[in-house]
């Protein structure tokens, strides 16, 4: 019998190592590396080594066999497989087993490959003929030193009227060391105390922006992510007037560089159907174990949810949360509580890989969806990325000692449901202040009431009943005192009640976003 194990055993070994000796760089690994690695990995791009050849692969074996073992490289951080998203880079298991076979039995060529020296730039959708571009007005330098940095640049647009924004692309100036860009909007002077305070072009920003802005994160980017191009007559809204805020991370790099982004953008001139919006829906005030405090030396969880007061159509989510983040799983439970689907689990959050996950296809998801989101924060030292030592309590804030706690979701959402009469026009998706200004544009003369629901559809403003619009774009103030902080709605409606328009925005403290 122990003949028999043993016989066994070696016949394994030898059809492993067989099929292992098999194994070469150009039949089995550069389609691998070529199609996961290579994108980022080529001169000019965000990845610090070129990985286009034999020979600059064969270089690194054992650091690639290493980084892809613990799956950190490729850094894609979502494990759901029920979930497909754009611009996947995960390796499956049978790839990570074949590098590592590759590297152990001795990084073998095979039949030298042609032409794969040189790399184009990835293939990446680009906005040709662009109606405008914002520019950066000068270079930021990213001085030379070995950690990230995290600025914030305000590009004024100018816009005499409203925009519809058709098409929109990110073009990084360096495409070495812009490895994420966050693209806010504000048509306030909120935040140029804060552009001028600091001396350089730009101002230092590490969470969010120092202020609550009109929309938050209006738009994101992250390498190798091309043009947006809005289909089937949809778009986003871009205010007269406004300030494009980019957020843009910078990777450690050991010589100065300077970078000079800019943005392009395409306009439309037929009113969309439905309108993109980017909106942190899950917050602190959604949470159902409050307070939002991490004790030193401990790990917690918090939950939050909320239901979803009419249908949506969601693109993309993105969750935030800073060094202390472990993990996250955000899911959803259907309007009967039976069924249950994840949106998104990353059960290895790194604050310096965040990016926004868009699905594949669009989910749908009807009135009455609950929409649950679980994060686990680690407050101790077995948290190597923990800025305190010893751990000391976190609380909420944007700085990198303090924690966030916010889940994004772009939505396309119908801004005329039951009237194409009718339209709500760039309002905005954060609201910090007591009052607020609503904008609708009118086709032909209508009556209206106007109210602010929550997301248990319940009326906790009433703004007017039966008031007469004329033709054009109209403005009316609405005070939010008193009203709890979290998620709303404006609902707009006809002279049978019926729901004609609808916008969602979340009621926030100045210091979510500070």
């Amino acid at each position: 019998m122990k003949s028999s194990i043993l016989l066994l055993g070696v016949l394994f070994c030898y059809l492993n190592s067989s099929v292992a000796q098999e194994i070469t760089f150009s039949n089995q690994i550069a389609p691998i590396i070529f199609e996961k690695c290579t994108p980022c990995h080529q001169k000019g791009q965000i990845a610090p080594m070129p990985f286009t050849n034999y020979q600059e692969v064969a270089a690194y074996a054992s650091m690639i066999k290493y980084v892809t073992g613990i799956k950190y490289m490729p850094p894609w951080k979502p494990i759901n497989s029920n979930q497909h998203f754009k611009n996947e880079r995960q390796l499956s298991e049978e790839e990570i087993n074949l590098i590592q076979l590759w590297v152990d039995n001795g990084i073998a060529e095979g039949k030298p490959l042609q032409g794969t020296s040189n790399f184009d730039d990835p293939e990446i959708l680009k906005i040709d003929s662009p109606d405008a571009i914002i520019s950066m007005s000068e270079a930021f330098e990213q001085y030379g030193v070995y950690y990230d940095q995290y600025r914030v640049f305000v590009l004024p647009t100018n816009f005499g009227e409203d925009k519809i924004v058709s098409e929109i692309e990110f073009v990084p100036g360096n495409k070495s060391i812009v490895r994420s860009c966050f693209i806010s909007i504000d048509n306030s002077e909120k935040v140029v105390p804060l552009d001028e305070w600091d001396p350089q072009y730009g101002y230092y920003s590490f969470g969010e922006l120092g202020f609550v802005p009109n929309q938050s994160r209006w738009y994101t980017w992250q390498p190798l992510k091309g043009a947006t191009i809005f289909k089937n007559e949809n778009g986003k809204y871009l205010p007269k007037n406004a300030k494009l805020l980019l957020h843009i991370h910078y990777g450690p790099t050991g010589v100065p560089q300077n970078d000079s982004s800019f943005v392009k953008l395409k306009f439309s001139n037929k009113k969309p159907k439905k309108v993109s919006q980017n909106i942190p829906l899950i917050h602190p005030y959604m949470l159902t174990n409050p307070p939002f405090q991490i004790p030193a030396g401990e790990t917690i969880r918090y939950h939050a949810k909320f239901e979803i007061p009419f249908d949506v159509t969601l693109n993309a989510i993105m969750p935030h949360s800073h060094l202390l983040g472990r993990k996250w799983e955000i899911f959803t439970v259907d309007p009967k509580g039976i069924n249950s689907q994840v949106l998104l689990k990353i059960t290895d959050w790194d604050f310096k890989w965040k990016q926004q996950y868009e699905f594949e296809q669009p989910i749908m998801l009807e009135a009455g969806t609950v929409i649950h989101a679980l994060a686990e924060y680690d407050n101790t030292l077995d948290n190597l990325l923990n800025p305190s030592d010893p751990p000391k309590p976190m609380t909420l804030g944007k700085r990198m000692y303090e924690e966030m706690f916010l889940v994004y979701f772009e939505l396309l959402t119908p801004y005329v449901s039951n009237d194409s009469n009718v339209k709500i026009v760039a309002n905005p998706t954060l609201i910090s202040s007591e009052e607020s200004i609503f904008n609708i544009e009118v086709s032909s003369p209508i009556k209206l009431s106007a109210a602010i629901k929550n997301f248990s559809n319940e009326v906790v403003r009433d703004i007017f009943q039966n008031k007469s619009f004329a033709h054009g774009v109209h403005s009316f103030n609405t005070s939010l005192n008193e009203l709890e902080k979290g998620n709303y709605f404006l609902e707009l409606t006809n002279t049978e009640g019926q729901a004609i328009a609808q916008s969602i925005f979340v009621y926030v403290d100045q210091e979510l976003f500070e």
